[in-house]
């Protein structure tokens, strides 16, 4: 019994995802940069590209490339996807080159072609209400403050 506890610990640790709601100022849908000046800080999996568009996941991020992934097209808050999200600087709009319906690029840096996030809400994947996320990846329903 102690094993299953300390493994369920260990678990839920490694699948905690810290963010932080910073939306970003814009946004470029349907292509990704050709190529990236550096490797990604951090890589999040299964996630809605609005939680990749309102939530910073590195301290000083410039940009975030989400790609869909389709198995999860009909859950609320699709499309769902990897988000790699990056600190090197952005990419130009000539390195935007990779044109894919499922590929989307934020930027914190104002780079995009689109202002603003560029999606809906966070959803709650159950109901589909708005909300967002706090730091610990607590969905807080009907909430636009997190922490």
């Amino acid at each position: 019994m102690q094993f299953s506890s300390q493994l369920l610990t260990l678990l839920a640790g490694a699948v905690a995802v810290h963010a932080t709601l910073d939306p970003a100022t814009s946004n470029t849908n349907n292509t990704c940069p050709g190529t990236v000046n550096c490797s990604p800080g951090k890589t999040s999996t299964a996630i809605q590209a609005a939680e990749c568009a309102y939530n910073t996941r590195l301290s000083k991020q410039t940009f975030a490339v989400f790609v869909t992934d389709h198995k999860y097209d009909k859950s609320h808050g699709a499309p769902y996807g990897t988000c790699k999200a990056y600190a090197c600087t952005s990419p130009t709009t000539a390195e935007m080159t990779d044109q894919s319906d499922d590929c989307w690029t934020f930027f914190w840096s104002g780079s995009g072609t689109s202002s603003g996030v560029g999606t809906n809400c966070i959803e709650d994947p159950s109901t589909g209400e708005c909300g967002c996320e706090n730091s610990d990846g607590t969905f807080v329903a009907g909430s636009s403050s997190c922490t």
